[in-house]
């Protein structure tokens, strides 16, 4: 049991060792493509939601064009929060 327990302590500090060796700092470049698909994604996943929160409320409350034509703003409005946000998040990375 003794042999056990010295050999999980030094695995452990071998695992620290390894742990705590100076690692160059990459900092990881998003790729134009990369952005440019985050940026696609919050935008129709937005208008997704929007429309779809449209449809449900045109149907509850029976006013076919009304709700789809507000929630679609909402959601259009919604994106181009997101995509906003996620702008100033990287200018602030750099």
């Amino acid at each position: 049991m003794n042999y056990k327990n010295k050999n999980l302590e030094e695995l452990g500090k071998k695992i620290n060792n390894l742990n705590n060796q100076n690692k160059p700092d990459i900092k990881k470049k998003e790729s134009g493509a990369g952005f440019g698909f985050k940026i696609s994604t919050e935008i129709i996943a937005a208008l997704v939601v929007g429309v779809g929160i449209g449809l449900i409320v045109d149907n509850y409350f029976n006013t076919k064009p009304i709700g789809l034509i507000i929630f679609f703003i909402f959601g259009a409005l919604a994106g181009f929060l997101n995509v906003y946000r996620v702008m100033r998040r990287i200018e602030k990375q750099r």
